[in-house]
């Protein structure tokens, strides 16, 4: 094993003639201290060129084998010089829940000269604000995460795009501190901080913030809209239904599926109803978006709208949850549905590449 270790860490320093293959590259998975030592050695040797192809291919192998566990050469190389390096090993840490990765991704937020990565640690952050208010984080670690986001709020020479993640990621810790914060985000000048004001305040499971999330589902602006409906179904908000079902004929794609999901988070027989309408259409994504929009409102942990269950059932539900619905038919034998134009390429920005935790 050592010898084939040593081999690696030479391909890897000569990946541009000598490219390692990817059983070579799947020692890396779960290595020890003498293996991290011995990579951190030889690490300022590898090529930049080397380093990213390396760090993209950990991602695409970990996706496509969850045995896979690359924790350890990901946290090496946040110390990279690279924005991108950097970038990549944020990306494959996502999951990384360890207390220890906390004070790491605070001196990243703070510090790292790539505005991109500190917005990218105040994001990471954010999954450990919810583990504290679930009470799955120590009291003390919980606190740091707090007063680390709102330091970076507060911070006049932080980039605005840092100070709006740091307001989504701090949003689901209680507190009348965190009110005000989304209030002066909600008031501000930069549309930017408006739309994560938004986002902040589904995160709160607050229904004071109400009156805007449903005033925001009608924005002119999509990215507003998207973000209102995501809200709207975190506060499970009965009064954003009728909105909602007209949205779904959006001419936003993501906000039409924004939309969708809040149906499911919502519920109600109006709801569901619509939704199972929806599982028939001809369009691939807003049927798999109703589809899963169903499973949560029939069979998720917290059943939404009384009676939806007995309700289905009395309408005649099939197999599926929905009424008619051949056990045997494959769903690419549906009806097509005209009622949706193609799918249209937005130049919003929805940050979509990453799943917010919520």
């Amino acid at each position: 094993m050592e010898k084939q270790f040593a081999q690696l860490l030479d391909r890897l320093q000569t990946w541009e003639t000598k490219p390692p293959t990817s059983k070579q590259i799947s020692l890396l998975s779960d290595i020890g201290p003498s293996e991290v030592d011995a990579l951190r050695e030889v690490w300022p040797h590898i090529p930049l060129r080397s380093r990213r192809l390396l760090i993209s291919n950990l991602l695409a192998m970990s996706e496509a084998d969850v045995s896979l566990d690359f924790t350890e050469v990901f946290l090496l190389a946040l110390e990279d010089p690279d924005e991108h390096v950097r970038l990549g090993a944020l990306e494959g840490l996502w999951e990384y829940d360890e207390e220890d990765f906390v004070p790491i991704l605070i001196r990243m937020m703070d510090s790292d000269p790539s505005v991109q990565i500190r917005a990218e640690a105040a994001m990471n952050l954010g999954r450990f604000a919810l583990q504290g208010e679930l009470e799955e984080l120590s009291p003390q670690t919980t606190d740091l995460v707090r007063r680390a986001l709102i330091a970076a709020w507060n911070s006049p020479d932080q980039d605005v795009e840092v100070r709006r993640r740091a307001l989504e990621s701090v949003a689901c810790l209680t507190g009348d501190d965190i009110g005000e914060m989304i209030s002066a985000a909600y008031r501000d000048k930069d549309e930017r901080m408006n739309v994560s004001a938004v986002y902040a305040m589904g995160q709160t499971l607050d229904d004071v913030w109400a009156p805007y999330v449903l005033k925001e589902l009608k924005s002119p602006r999509p990215e507003m809209r998207y973000e209102a409906a995501r809200s709207a179904g975190a506060l499970e908000l009965a009064d954003a239904v009728p909105t909602l079902l007209d949205m779904i004929h959006d001419p936003d794609t993501e906000v039409r599926t924004a939309a969708i999901e809040a149906l499911g988070d919502i519920g109600g027989e109006r709801a569901v109803q619509a939704l199972l309408e929806l599982a028939r259409s001809g369009n691939e994504a807003i049927r798999e978006a109703a589809l899963d929009a169903l499973d949560v409102a029939d069979f998720g942990e917290n059943p939404l709208g009384p009676g939806i269950l007995s309700w289905l059932l009395g309408q005649g539900a099939g197999p599926m949850g929905i009424p008619g619905w051949d056990e045997d038919l494959d769903e690419d034998d549906l009806p097509d549905d005209d009622d949706f134009g193609d799918d249209d390429e937005d130049e919003w920005d929805r940050d979509l590449g990453r799943d917010r935790w919520n």
